[in-house]
């Protein structure tokens, strides 16, 4: 019996294509495949791969819906807990206080302000990750004897850090909620392309003589990715 390129239960992947020569699979955060393909092969030979590495898809879709299963959309109700530096902290909804939402060992929500609780969070989270990563990236800077010129915040879904030309770091604002050791090698990682751009074996040796535990590290972000959100 001739078998579909994916199993029923699996969705059809994301077909993005660019001038990359070979084709790739991966899967996103909230369970998307995404296959990358050059411009010049056809959809034939796209789903001819895909049925090569069905076996690999069932795999790791299963382990995707695992994590999808765990992780829930934040309701921001009175008890729910939400990370900041790799800890969890309860939420507690009350009206009695002045302002919108306070931290103090456990979040503070002023229930008047419910409608716009995602949007307070957001607002905290870039702030206490701006303060913190500001912090890291001036010791581990003068730690490895580079020099950037900014920092800034972004809200990319699958990506924590990146380094422009010109020494412009960027990093995930969600990043904020990882431990802290999660957040070093981040930086670390960004700062080490002011000395070697790409990700050569020199670079990472650049990266090891700081952070001996990057591929740990890397393994979590890759297994809690999930988590990093609400």
């Amino acid at each position: 019996m001739h078998k579909t390129p994916l199993s029923e239960d699996i969705p059809i992947p994301k077909l993005i294509r660019s001038k990359r020569r070979s084709i790739a699979l991966e899967i996103s955060p909230d369970g998307t495949f995404i296959v990358r393909a050059p411009h010049f092969v056809g959809e034939r030979a796209i789903r001819e791969f895909i049925s090569r590495k069905r076996r690999w898809i069932d795999k790791i879709y299963d382990h995707t819906r695992e994590r999808l299963i765990l992780f829930r959309p934040k309701q921001f109700i009175d008890g729910e807990r939400f990370l900041y530096l790799g800890n969890e902290y309860t939420l507690h909804v009350t009206r009695d206080m002045d302002g919108k939402l306070l931290f103090e060992g456990r979040f503070i929500l002023n229930e008047r302000y419910l409608p716009k609780a995602r949007i307070l969070f957001e607002r905290w989270y870039r702030e206490e990750a701006f303060m913190f990563f500001t912090l890291r990236c001036k010791f581990y800077a003068e730690l490895m004897g580079v020099r950037y010129n900014s920092i800034n915040l972004s809200g990319a879904k699958h990506r924590w850090g990146s380094c422009h030309p010109g020494g412009k770091l960027r990093f995930n604002w969600r990043l904020v909620m990882a431990p802290k050791d999660i957040i070093d090698y981040v930086i670390v990682h960004e700062l080490a392309h002011l000395i070697e751009p790409n990700h050569s074996s020199r670079f990472w040796a650049v990266v090891d003589k700081v952070f001996r535990d990057h591929r740990e590290a890397r393994k979590w972000l890759k297994d809690n990715q999930v988590r990093l959100s609400f």
